[in-house]
């Protein structure tokens, strides 16, 4: 079955008296973005390195577009999906931007004589091939995580994981990695699983998924789980400037119809309104 099917997962860490994970059911759609959302702790992570191959359940199945995630599987799970971690310096090992996405491809056993295409093509598409010889410790958080996506999609992967990526971003290096990954997405139908507390970036997605109580509490398209303010606000995660504003109109009385509203979309809707 395309997509991502987690069946019946359990997962207890080393140590711990109670699963973080408890027999969830999760399918995550091919060529989407699906968020996930709750607290810290709740097991959002967990979910991304289990369906990476980093851990190994207690319990349940999971599969990658068929494939079952499994140890003699791992290599040709890693071609299809890339995680991009919080932290973008602790993703480079290389001394310049084009050494460190060769040294992905090398642990891919990809031929030397077709690296330096491939680099190239990589950092054209995010928009880095002038940095190319460039010092990674000399680029700004932004250019960081787009080197550290373009080492990625070298591999030609059918999914990348966005574990907080850009929560260390300013706003600037924030809208520019999400823009690039829509753009790439719509381009080359890439899957996109995303963890974040930023209502920017959940707004962006097909479908919002909200871990609790060691397993789904809700799915469901975009504009109606972010319009569950009381929900988002249990779980301490970002409220849209767009659904606060409505909400805040709604308590001041004012007839608001009963969506939810982008921010471009509530800027709209009053202008209409004042007119």
């Amino acid at each position: 079955m395309d997509g991502i099917n987690l069946d019946n997962i359990s997962y207890t860490y080393p140590g711990a008296k109670e699963p973080v994970l408890s027999q969830l059911n999760l399918h995550i759609p091919k060529n989407k973005w699906t968020t996930l959302i709750g607290r810290n702790g709740s097991g959002k992570s967990t979910i991304v390195r289990l369906i990476d191959g980093l851990l190994v359940p207690s319990a349940g199945t999971i599969t990658v577009n068929g494939l079952t995630v499994s140890e003699e599987n791992l290599a040709a799970l890693h071609r299809q999906v890339g995680i991009v971690f919080q932290n973008p310096d602790n993703q480079f090992v290389g001394a310049t931007v084009a050494d460190d996405i060769a040294f992905g491809l090398e642990n891919h056993q990809v031929p030397t004589a077709k690296m330096a295409a491939l680099i190239k093509t990589a950092l054209d598409r995010v928009g880095m091939a002038d940095l190319a010889t460039a010092e990674p410790s000399m680029l700004s958080g932004g250019q960081k995580q787009r080197v550290a996506i373009a080492g990625i999609l070298a591999l030609n992967p059918q999914t990348i994981i966005l574990d907080e990526a850009t929560s260390m971003l300013d706003p600037a290096g924030r809208q520019m990695v999400l823009e690039l990954l829509d753009s790439l997405r719509r381009e080359q139908e890439l899957t996109i699983i995303s963890i974040t507390h930023d209502p920017v970036e959940m707004a962006m997605a097909d479908q919002v998924v909200v871990i609790d109580q060691q397993g789904v509490a809700k799915k469901g398209p975009v504009d109606t789980v972010l319009k569950q303010t009381d929900l988002l606000k249990r779980l301490g995660v970002g409220i849209p400037v767009g659904q606060q504003l409505h909400d805040d109109l709604a308590a001041m009385g004012v007839q608001v119809p009963d969506k939810y509203f982008t921010t471009n979309e509530m800027v709209e809707w009053l202008c209409q309104k004042l007119s």
